[in-house]
């Protein structure tokens, strides 16, 4: 999809409201359609944006379907779901059943002209209204900046972290390690691992700590916007899943001083290998739990966490190439932890 605001059903029904008969929803699924109705609504779904984090199935067996029930947690399909799903869903709405009232609807949506650059606007929201605007996930790929070299450089594809960073991971590990540092070739596995977890506690403390900080002013509201907001309203924009080189080089580079600081050359080189290696699991991993591919990236259980990080609480599942750290640091999901038992 073309970037710039989304031009789906949900918008030609903002303009043209349409009523719809059980009928005419039954033959738009015998089309193919995925469409479904809730709550008196009608919504057609492109479940390739829509990541349905229950799978693709899920939305085969129901199409044409009310899925009122389901969506709120009844049957043998059902499960309750968030606020941020909800809003999610509102993005595919079509009109309405013959004989329901249009459902009445916060007009979220208004405060920002997805057509624009969106940081200029975001800024002049108040801190409450920004939060309740990001907090409404969107289907849409917005261009964040105003400049387009600057949005051209902040947009990634996936494929650029294994390609950039996995050759200079194996410098490091075996060029400046083994052969410089004179790192015995049979640590390198224990190093790989221990940098690798070294990354991800790394990984979790960002995503906590400087990720979801609490905007209180227009410049915060700024760099929460750039830093992870635009990520919660947008989970979808698959170009801004990984970070750009020069970010990832920023944090990369950090690293690199703290370990070269405290260590000798064979130990600090390796162990920094292994964290590049983290760093390409993380956000190739990332790039796979919004993707919807390579589901060999990752377990039900991390996808599990890292949805209801975006769609239930966002107050939990911070880990993302792995959930060792929010069990060890008490964030994991209770409402997963639940389900799981």
């Amino acid at each position: 999809m073309a970037k710039g605001a989304r031009k789906g059903a949900a918008a030609d029904s903002a303009a043209a409201p349409r009523v719809f008969t059980r009928q005419q929803v039954a033959d738009l699924a015998a089309e193919g359609k995925h469409v479904y109705m809730f709550k008196g609504g009608v919504y057609d779904v492109d479940p390739a944006e829509l990541m349905h984090p229950g799978g693709r199935q899920v939305l085969e067996d129901h199409r044409g379907e009310d899925i009122t029930e389901l969506f709120q947690g009844g049957g043998a399909d059902g499960h309750a779901h968030s606020k941020g799903a909800n809003a999610l869903l509102e993005n595919y709405c079509v009109g309405r059943l013959e004989g329901h009232e249009a459902p009445e609807r916060a007009d979220l949506a208004s405060l920002v002209d997805e057509s624009k650059a969106l940081l200029p606007q975001v800024v002049k929201l108040d801190p409450q209204t920004y939060i309740d605007w990001v907090a409404a996930p969107s289907t849409g790929h917005p261009v964040m900046f105003p400049n387009p070299l600057i949005e051209r450089m902040t947009c990634t594809e996936w494929y650029v972290v294994p390609l950039l960073w996995l050759p200079i991971a194996a410098y490091y590990m075996w060029g400046r390690g083994v052969v410089a540092g004179g790192l015995p070739p049979i640590l390198l596995p224990v190093n790989l691992v221990i940098g690798v977890l070294i990354w991800q506690l790394i990984e979790y403390s960002i995503h906590r700590g400087l990720f979801h900080f609490d905007p209180k002013t227009p410049k915060g509201i700024e760099w929460h916007f750039m830093l992870h907001g635009h990520h919660h309203k947008y989970p979808m924009d698959f170009d801004r899943l990984v970070f750009p080189p020069p970010i990832a080089a920023l944090v990369i580079g950090m690293f690199h001083a703290l370990l070269h600081a405290l260590m000798p050359l064979a130990w600090a080189s390796s162990l920094l290998g292994g964290g590049i290696v983290g760093y390409v699991l993380y956000d190739t991993t990332h790039w796979a739990l919004h993707s919807g591919r390579a589901e060999w990236l990752f377990t039900h259980v991390l996808k599990s966490s890292h949805m209801d990080h975006h769609y239930v609480d966002e107050t939990v599942g911070y880990g993302i190439s792995s959930t060792l750290y929010d069990h060890l640091f008490g964030s994991f999901s209770a409402h997963l932890a639940k389900k799981l038992r």
